[in-house]
């Protein structure tokens, strides 16, 4: 077999894990064995040790993947040179991938068996709140967000996504899931943003962003 160059190495690591993410936010890993885990990648058990050195090499590889994500957005929403409505989207983008990535079921097996882990993606969750709020508090100080309570913006993202994403409510309401995020989006612009910056957002715009995200998804 040809030696596998690094950095094509790092990309096929990140490739695979994302085919265990369905399994791992419903299901949780601690109940997986290595055989479960190369049969969802579509790997024989002797080729998945070409890129992981062990199961947990596999668990700390997907909650790297969910960091680095909250760490390229924050960056995004952190930035003061992009208007707040743009901000809005990706604090939605990243909250829709922190429910999949993230789910409670995959976050209580890390905390039993890899707290090491837990405690990394624990951390970068407490920076990424902290960023949020600070754009929720400017943004009212600038005028551009309704004087709201930023916990409870946090916590509703999380709940209601949280059931969009993990749970058969879209199958009992018959409806897709792009349907489900573009409806809760513009329930939740009306929400934060004035009127006035509300308008200046073209329904194309909303569009792109949700098929990005499902892109991210699929």
């Amino acid at each position: 077999m040809r030696k596998i160059a690094p950095d094509e190495r790092q990309m096929m690591r990140k490739s695979y894990v994302k085919k265990l993410i369905h399994v791992i936010r419903t299901q949780g890993f601690l109940s997986l064995t290595i055989q479960d885990i190369a049969n969802t990648m579509n790997l024989s058990r002797a080729s998945l040790y070409n890129y992981f050195s062990s199961k947990e090499d596999v668990i700390m590889e997907l909650t790297n993947l969910c960091i680095d994500y909250i760490n390229e957005a924050d960056q995004t929403i952190s930035n003061k040179k992009l208007p707040y409505p743009l901000r809005l989207q990706k604090v939605f983008e990243q909250a829709v991938l922190s429910a999949v990535y993230a789910s409670d079921t995959f976050l209580s097996d890390l905390k039993r068996s890899c707290p090491h882990l837990y405690e990394k993606k624990r951390q970068s969750r407490s920076e990424q709140l902290s960023t949020i709020h600070t754009f929720y508090r400017n943004g009212m100080k600038a005028g551009v967000f309704n004087e709201l309570n930023a916990s409870i913006l946090i916590i509703q993202d999380e709940a209601v996504l949280g059931k969009l994403v993990n749970s058969p409510f879209l199958m009992e309401e018959e409806m897709s899931l792009k349907q489900a995020l573009l409806d809760y989006y513009a329930a939740k612009r009306t929400q934060v943003l004035r009127p006035e910056y509300i308008q200046s957002l073209e329904n194309e715009e909303i569009q792109a962003m949700v098929d990005s995200i499902l892109k991210k998804l699929a």
